[in-house]
């Protein structure tokens, strides 16, 4: 029996947190959290919280008086997030980031973990958390570095490229638009921040199984993407061509390791 779209859903938000989060992203959530100072007692809003991965590390930093609005646009990992975080100092939300319905000054930090690139309007986001951002609070972001400086995400798009089409690809490359630091200093000052600090971090990502860290990624995928439309024959080309694409990255035990190049940046509210 084919699965709902909203079973779907749910499945690629679980594949997300259990297959590839661990891997892939848990190792950038501490250095973001770390871009600025984080009272125990503060009020953080994750945006484009996804499956919980920075709010679980915040809530590791904060004491019984602290509390995180978790705010994304996709109802399932909210619901994966709320399933697999029983806290309650953390309120989840669905909301899209240009229109946060909080009050002015409501936050001492925002933290947004690869979600500024997905936005509609970037700017307009970030306008909106400096909003609800109090005088002084700081906001924390990190988004994909150049496409041709992460191998993992370029071999997903030009897997998708060859096996289902240019379109499908290019819009896998969406993950880098953001990639330039100079683009991303600009946009912070433009939205009013003040004491911008935008670096470049490199370090590697490993798992011990190419071929499962690449089934783990195309689980993860949004069910209304092309790919999940794939019979079991288009997937399996999908995959072997994503598996050839990182050869150079593969290691003699089976396992992969890319290097991941991060752009980070920290910024204060005026105030």
């Amino acid at each position: 029996m084919k699965k709902t779209n909203g079973e779907e859903a749910r499945d690629a938000a679980a594949a997300y947190d259990q297959r590839l989060v661990p891997w892939l992203f848990d190792h950038w959530a501490d250095p973001l959290i770390d871009l600025a100072p984080l009272q125990p007692f503060a009020r953080v809003l994750d945006l484009a919280c996804g499956t919980g991965l920075i709010t679980r590390h915040l809530l590791l930093r904060l004491d019984s008086h602290g509390r995180v609005d978790g705010v994304d646009t996709d109802p399932a990992m909210l619901a994966h997030a709320a399933q697999t975080m029983s806290d309650a100092r953390v309120t989840w939300h669905e909301s899209v980031a240009e229109q946060l319905g909080f009050g002015d000054d409501s936050f001492d930090r925002v933290t947004c973990h690869q979600g500024l690139q997905f936005f509609a309007d970037p700017d307009a986001a970030l306008s909106g958390i400096r909003r609800v951002l109090r005088g002084g609070g700081a906001l924390t972001l990190a988004v994909w570095g150049p496409i041709a400086d992460n191998p993992w995400p370029a071999a997903l798009a030009e897997a998708a490229r060859r096996t289902v089409g240019d379109e499908v690809g290019d819009a896998m490359t969406t993950v880098s638009r953001l990639g330039d630091p100079a683009l991303v200093d600009t946009m912070l000052r433009r939205a009013g921040f003040r004491d911008v600090n935008v670096e470049v971090r490199v370090e590697r990502a490993d798992h011990p199984d190419v071929t499962e860290a690449v089934e783990g990624q195309l689980a993860a995928l949004p069910d209304a993407t092309s790919i999940s439309d794939l019979d079991d024959h288009g997937r399996r080309a999908l995959l072997d061509t994503m598996v050839s694409l990182l050869g150079d990255h593969v290691r003699p035990d089976g396992g992969v390791s890319v290097p991941s190049s991060v752009v980070m940046a920290a910024a204060t509210a005026p105030g």
